[in-house]
């Protein structure tokens, strides 16, 4: 027994030691921190990277830390249904060079696509460490290699993370990018996107930040806001995989998801007093609202912020 912890210690350290911090990261504003607030975009331009176009795209979890079983319920929930969602085929107008759109659906299965990891990294934890946490998963069995897939690192309540972008809940909510490190000869899509429920919810949780709730849909303010920076992050992995390696859609307001940071448009007031302003499955949530092409012309099209 003692052998196999040494191993399972000496394969942690040698992940650690592989990856590496990433520079081409693209992070999420905290509300009120985001430079381009209160700027309404009304183009986008696309830079000629890869989008993910092919069909069958995946979303896969690594829960890192302690989430309560209500936790991954709501947030399972969302993934399994986000990607049948009107807001979710607002992504479904972004093409490529051939004009060829990201196609419509996702695939997650909970029992497949999630993967459990008890602070094997502690609790304050680098980007370098984000990403060897993704490689464990792929290396150890737990999640499969999927290069047309996006991996997201979810972090408890009680972990702090930092890359060379600032730290999570100083400067972002979450972010995105392309890996060469987590799996040698590949660029994998990855995202980070932390439980801001006690680190700053009126920093990276819409009801708490915008509204002013001190509950959320779901009765969960962390799951709730978790999915709402995932929404934000999922968006951008499909229109900007490779950013900043080999960059897709972006422009003067960003990539698609920061051109509607933190804006939800019209939205209602469901039995618990809190905001909500979309139905995913037949669940209530409040989801920022995403940029949709209007003319479908290259380089640049128009938008706009919609829910759907």
């Amino acid at each position: 027994m003692k052998k196999l912890l040494v191993l399972c210690a000496i394969l942690a350290l040698a992940s650690c030691m592989f990856a590496q911090e990433n520079n081409r990261i693209h992070i999420t504003h905290m509300y009120g921190l985001d430079p381009l607030a209160g700027q309404p975009a009304s183009t986008i331009t696309y830079n000629g990277g890869p989008i993910l176009n092919a069909g069958g795209t995946s979303i896969y979890i690594v829960y890192y830390g302690k989430f309560t079983a209500k936790d991954t319920q709501i947030i399972n929930f969302w993934a399994q249904n986000i990607g049948a969602s009107q807001l979710y085929a607002i992504n479904t107008t972004y093409f490529d060079s051939t004009f060829l759109h990201i196609p419509a659906g996702l695939n997650f299965n909970p029992t497949t696509n999630t993967f459990n990891d008890n602070y094997s990294m502690g609790k304050n934890i680098t980007d370098a460490q984000t990403q060897a946490i993704v490689a464990n998963a792929i290396s150890g069995g737990h999640l499969p290699n999927d290069q047309n897939g996006v991996y997201f690192v979810l972090t408890a309540q009680d972990v702090k993370q930092s890359s060379s972008f600032g730290t999570f809940c100083g400067v972002y909510c979450g972010y995105h990018g392309p890996s060469t490190s987590i799996v040698a000869g590949e660029t994998i899509k990855y995202s980070f996107v932390g439980n801001a429920a006690t680190q700053c919810p009126t920093g990276c949780i819409g009801n708490a930040a915008v509204f002013g709730d001190s509950t959320s849909p779901n009765n969960d303010l962390g799951a709730d806001g978790l999915v709402s920076i995932m929404f934000h992050e999922l968006s951008e992995s499909m229109t900007d995989p490779e950013v900043n390696l080999k960059t897709a859609w972006a422009g003067s307001c960003g990539e698609n998801g920061d051109c509607c940071n933190f804006v939800f448009g019209s939205t209602k007031i469901v039995k618990n007093g809190s905001h909500a302003n979309v139905k995913i499955g037949n669940k209530a949530f409040l989801l920022q609202e995403m940029f949709k092409l209007t003319q479908m012309q290259l380089p640049t099209d128009t938008g706009t912020c919609a829910q759907k």
